[in-house]
């Protein structure tokens, strides 16, 4: 769920400045930022309120929420594709979307689909949804892979 963050109205147009140059969205900017701080090491790669495991030949995301799906090891890397490359998955690309639903989405249950700027996660059990902003998508891809390791 987004976060309304009060700034001075000069920080603001600075932000609106910033995002105007480089032709980003005001969240894609943040995102920029915040990823350049991970880099830094400043703050841990992780994502607030996720958390994703290694629990033998399984991958589990659980959401302190309460969403969780679980997927097998070997098919991290195949969510976290689909993750990333979310912002991609339009009617106007059918044949990824076909490969996933027959692939990982049959395999797992597990289903990823697009909802305005964003993507929605579908648990297989409890058919909740959780909903992610593209950018915090390819996050969360990042951790799979790393989880996949």
């Amino acid at each position: 769920m987004p976060t309304h963050i009060s700034l001075p109205n000069e920080r603001a147009e600075q932000l609106r400045m910033i995002a105007r140059a480089k032709s980003q969205t005001i969240p894609e900017v943040i995102a920029d930022f915040v990823r350049a701080e991970i880099a830094k090491g400043t703050i841990p790669a992780d994502i607030p309120g996720l958390d994703v495991t290694k629990t033998g030949p399984e991958i589990v995301v659980k959401a302190a929420s309460g969403f969780e799906v679980t997927i097998p090891l070997g098919e991290g890397p195949t969510l976290a594709d689909l993750l990333r490359e979310s912002g991609e998955l339009t009617p106007s690309d059918p044949e990824r979307k076909a490969r996933w639903l027959e692939g990982l989405g049959a395999l797992t249950g597990v289903k990823v689909k697009r909802a305005g700027n964003g993507v929605k996660i579908v648990s297989p059990i409890t058919k909740r949804e959780f909903p992610l902003n593209l950018d915090v998508a390819v996050d969360l891809a990042n951790q799979i892979d790393k989880t996949a390791e």
